[in-house]
């Protein structure tokens, strides 16, 4: 690709996320064969069919910001949904860009792909946003979407984090579950647009605590500022429960130990220090880690065990 073309389509390419599209590369004199060249040589990555990445290095959302903006310039109709708006919103974590979920009037008859997935519906006007230049769904569209689809402990994390990071409300929850109404699936989720709770702090702690309350145990409270005798913090239970069989004993504070937060040594010292000024006052403290979490009723039989 000559100097000054290849010039032009980073140009191209810096407005647009690090994607330039065939028609770019036509507009500029260049072709296919170009494209395929710099990607041979590594200097490109292909995204969707007809599009490719100018900064292969790209990860995370960047990487995934990529994705849905060659979706956006090269499936005509397309707004990113489902899993994909969720991760672009910042509700979910952005794990593998592919497959890109998008959705399409259902007169446009696109055909899915290894790399993309198609749902065909209405998209009223309220219910669509840009992302940056990104068309996508709405959250709460993106909720109504995608909750009815997902197991129930994701289904739940999701809600929470919508919820915690204030994309949606209460009332803005009550509204997506009735929209929900005859979709498939919203029957095994329909309890839980009530259960969000946005002081979940993470996916784990939204999935330990659905399985307590599966499993009859249901907690009393969540991120409990723990005060010793002399009113001083010395600690924040994710997840408490009351004894009300043995009300002279403290608390059953349930932590969710999650890999990329509690596993590094500042973390797990930390933890320890909490966990024995916890202890010290008269609390008992047990753990969960996302492997307990994928055994339904686990985390719910220690908890019940432990009161």
């Amino acid at each position: 690709m000559d100097a000054d073309v290849l010039r032009s389509m980073l140009a191209v390419a810096a407005r647009q996320d690090a994607v330039v599209t065939v028609r770019d590369l036509e507009h500029a004199g260049a072709s296919r064969s170009d494209a395929r060249s710099l990607v041979r040589r590594g200097e490109w990555s292909p995204l969707l069919r007809g599009a490719w990445l100018v900064r292969p290095e790209r990860v995370g959302a960047r990487l995934l910001r990529s994705w849905a903006r060659s979706a956006a310039l090269t499936v005509p109709g397309a707004v990113v949904s489902h899993g994909t708006a969720a991760a672009l919103h910042g509700l979910a974590d952005v794990g593998e860009p592919a497959p890109l979920h998008v959705l399409v009037p259902p007169e446009l008859r696109k055909r899915p792909r290894a790399d993309l997935v198609v749902h065909h519906d209405v998209l009223h006007a309220d219910e669509g946003v840009d992302l940056r230049g990104i068309p996508a769904t709405s959250v709460l569209r993106t909720l109504v979407d995608l909750v009815p689809r997902l197991p129930r402990g994701d289904a739940l994390a999701l809600l929470d984090a919508a919820l915690a990071q204030r994309e949606v409300d209460r009332q803005g929850l009550v509204r997506a579950r009735d929209l929900t109404r005859g979709r498939r699936g919203c029957r095994a989720v329909d309890d839980l647009w009530l259960l969000a709770d946005g002081r979940a702090e993470s996916p784990l702690e939204s999935r330990a605590r659905l399985d307590c309350v599966d499993g009859g145990v249901p907690p009393d409270d969540l991120q409990v500022l723990v005060q010793d005798g002399a009113g001083r913090i010395v600690a924040r239970a994710d997840i408490v429960f009351r004894r009300r069989r043995r009300p002279g004993r403290g608390l059953l504070v349930l932590e969710a130990d999650g890999r990329r937060f509690h596993d590094a040594p500042e973390a797990l010292l930390h933890d320890r220090h909490r966990a024995n000024a916890l202890v010290a006052l008269g609390h008992d403290v047990i753990r969960c880690t996302w492997a307990d979490t994928c055994t339904p009723g686990r985390v719910a039989a220690m908890v019940s065990a432990a009161l």
